[in-house]
């Protein structure tokens, strides 16, 4: 049902009045003079009424219904004068207030998404806000650094509200997430938390296996210094016995050798570069690698350029990375016809691995890296540790992983201060 408006039931009123008073000053005029005086006298009044009413409360309810449309249409800014009509002047008292309240609220609200917005910009942290329907609706910089794209990793998707979780990616970098929620007018929004943690948990990953293997490294060659003096002078007593002495010598010396190779990764030293044709030093390992490979009945490929590109780098260290990259590449070829390849790129500066072998699960990826981990019955896992090592002193990154598309695994390296 339509409601009549106040201008409607004024105008309605003024028009049910003049038809009565002409009607009773027609019937009163010449048989009732007064009346018809009195008819003629209320009828000015009413009028002069009715031009004070709109004055004082029909004009004024029309600019407050103005200014109802002003404020649909978001216009904070606008205020009601005073009329001098004390209902009207209290109406548009409270509507100036309210006006007052909601510009301040407003302003406020704008300068501090701003300040959020500035905070999010230049914050180390990965902050990303999703939607009630999934959908990214901020995705800072930082965030993008660290997830390589705008929109939320899978793996970080899955997280539940109220929860953190560490991930390790291909490239060896360490991230730990945090997902929260917020409400937005009463919708609730989800949002994560994405910090680069890699150089502490390194740094505590290293100091906890330092300590690990200068320990363990003490108590073998203590062990097997004691063994191999009471050897020694068991020596000398016939054949047979020196056979067996000289096997249980044999196996401490490897045995000592064995925690020898893991405690090269600790005192490993600080690099000492020197420019390097990089395609060149790559060709010159060739036969190297080759006989490595056919030993397997793997195939290698190397692809190098004909000239440069010179880096900065210690080459004895790099020469012992790629070995033990195409060492891991070669061990994960389980099948006839595997394919190894090495290839030097010039811009940028980078020498890829690819094989293809069985792959890396997205389990192992997390833990690849890992001091000590290996999935190989005669593996030690020190092979890749040894290759974060050198690629972190040298500045250079990397990343590690298969290709869905094609099935091939790729250690890539970024070499930097090419020369």
């Amino acid at each position: 049902m339509t409601v009549m408006s106040l201008r409607s039931f004024y105008i309605l009123f003024l028009l049910l009045q003049l038809p009565a008073y002409v009607t009773l000053m027609v019937l009163s005029y010449g048989s009732r003079p007064w009346l018809f005086f009195a008819s003629e006298v209320m009828l000015v009044a009413v009028a002069a009424l009715a031009a004070v009413f709109f004055r004082k409360v029909m004009r004024p309810m029309g600019a407050l219904n103005d200014a109802m449309d002003l404020l649909r249409a978001d216009d904070w800014n606008v205020r009601l004068r005073t009329t001098g009509q004390p209902d009207i002047d209290r109406l548009a008292s409270l509507f100036n207030d309210m006006m007052g309240r909601l510009h301040d609220q407003r302003v406020s609200i704008l300068e501090q998404r701003h300040l959020l917005s500035l905070l999010a910009e230049v914050s180390p942290s990965g902050i990303i806000v999703c939607g009630f329907d999934g959908e990214v609706r901020i995705c800072n910089p930082a965030a993008r650094r660290m997830t390589g794209s705008d929109t939320v990793p899978d793996a970080i998707r899955d997280l539940s509200d109220g929860t953190d979780a560490t991930f390790r990616r291909p490239d060896g970098t360490v991230l730990r997430c945090s997902r929260r929620h917020f409400l937005e007018n009463g919708v609730r929004q989800s949002f994560y938390i994405i910090e680069n943690v890699t150089d502490p948990v390194t740094s505590a990953e290293k100091e906890a296996y330092e300590k690990l293997i200068r320990l363990i490294a003490h108590e073998v060659n203590n062990t097997v210094a004691g063994l191999t003096t009471a050897l020694g002078v068991l020596e000398g007593f016939g054949e047979d016995s020196d056979a067996i002495i000289s096997a249980c010598r044999d196996r401490a010396f490897g045995l000592s050798e064995f925690i020898g190779r893991f405690a090269d990764v600790v005192r490993m030293p600080d690099p000492v570069r020197s420019p390097v044709e990089l395609g060149k030093a790559v060709a010159g390992m060739s036969a190297f690698l080759e006989s490595m490979c056919s030993q397997r009945g793997i195939t290698l490929h190397i692809d190098v350029p004909e000239r440069g590109p010179v880096v900065d780098v210690d080459w004895p260290m790099m020469e012992q990375v790629l070995v033990n990259i195409v060492k891991n590449a070669a061990e994960s070829i389980s099948r006839p016809g595997g394919v190894i390849s090495v290839g030097v790129c010039a811009n940028p500066v980078s020498v890829t691995v690819t094989d293809n072998g069985s792959g890396i699960t997205p389990e192992k990826a997390g833990k690849i890296f890992t001091p000590f981990f290996t999935d190989k019955p005669s593996g030690q896992g020190i092979g890749l540790t040894f290759v974060r090592e050198v690629l972190a002193r040298h500045g250079f990154g990397y990343s590690l992983s298969t290709d869905s598309d094609d099935g091939l695994t790729r250690f890539e390296i970024r070499l930097s201060g090419g020369i």
